[in-house]
Order: C-alpha cells, then structure tokens, then sequence
C-alpha cells in the first residue's frame, strides 16, 4: 500500500482548501510592495515654568489639639463584663443568670463522680508507622504515648466532659484512626 499525501498532488491541497470552506485556490503571487512612511520628528517645545514663590514670614506654630475628655481611655469594665454596645440601657449589658437545674433534669444527666476524667486513646498505631504519628500528631499536637497492659497507645485528650471525649472520639474516627474513650476514676 502507498503512502498518500497531499503534498504529492498540487491540486489535492487547493480542492482541500476549496472543500474546507477557504474559498476558492490562491497561488503563490508575488509580494505587493506596501509604501511605509517615515516617522514624523517630534520637536520638543519647552514651557517655561516661573520660578516658586519664597515667603519669608514665619510659619506661625500650632498648639497640640485639647482632647475632649470623653474620648481618653476607657477604663477596664468590672464584672460583669459588657457584652458590647446595646445603647444605653445598662440591662443589656448584664450577663444573665445561669439557668437552674430541676432534679427532673438533673435525673437526665448521666451519674457521673465529680472527679471523673475521660480519656480518648488511638489504637493500633505501631511504632514504626511513622507517618501516620506525623499525621495523627498535625491533628492534635499534644499526644501523650501510654502502655495500656501490653499494649502501646497514644493518648489524644482527656477531658471532665464526656461529651468533649466524644467529640475528639468522632474527630479521630473521621480522620482514619481507631479511637476509645476511657472512663478515669
């Protein structure tokens, strides 16, 4: 089989050019001289510019401004701390009072002792997994590595809320690591 090019049949490319849309074949011609101009010389005209006028009068000195005495410094607000402008009335400036607990609510509240810690540990993370201690240590810098028996874990928090120790659980859960929760005494 032959190899067909266009570029072997001179009428091939102008039927090309034909077929494509281009309009009818244009040959080769000879270049049309196009007349350029010379540039036009700019001269450059100066303007006279008058020399500055020189006062001698002396500059007159200007007393430092008074400060109104509503705008010095604020002082540092006592409790309760504001919680911010609300115009002028004082009471909304008031932080209000915490809510009072019922026994019917405080029987929803898991019983808890008043020292209890929760930790949150990391699981199967072996020592020689350097990258994911990398990893695990850019999410939560401050891990602390225990020994749970035979085993080697990292301590990620502790916390007296149980709900912050699940919060980090998820967190860590989220981020590709098997994580517990550990009730303190």
């Amino acid at each position: 089989m032959s190899r067909f090019s266009i570029h072997s049949q001179p009428w091939l490319s102008h039927l090309c050019l034909i077929l494509m849309g281009w309009g009818t074949p244009v040959f080769a011609a000879e270049p049309i001289p196009i007349p350029v101009p010379p540039p036009e010389v700019n001269t450059v005209i100066p303007i006279p510019v008058p020399a500055p006028e020189v006062s001698t009068a002396p500059i007159p000195t200007l007393a430092p401004p008074q400060l109104d005495s509503s705008r010095e410094r604020l002082p540092v607000p006592s409790d309760p701390i504001p919680m911010g402008f609300v115009g002028s009335d004082r009471a909304m400036n008031q932080l209000p009072p915490p809510p009072e607990i019922s026994n019917a609510d405080s029987a929803i509240l898991a019983p808890v002792a008043p020292k209890t810690w929760f930790r949150v540990i990391v699981l199967d993370l072996r020592e020689e997994d350097v990258a994911n201690q990398e990893r695990l240590r850019s999410l939560v810098p401050e891990v602390v590595p225990i020994t749970l028996g035979q085993r080697r874990a990292l301590q990620v928090g502790s916390f007296r809320n149980e709900a912050n120790a699940t919060q980090m659980r998820a967190f860590m859960e989220v981020n590709g690591f098997r994580a517990e929760i550990q009730r303190l005494p």
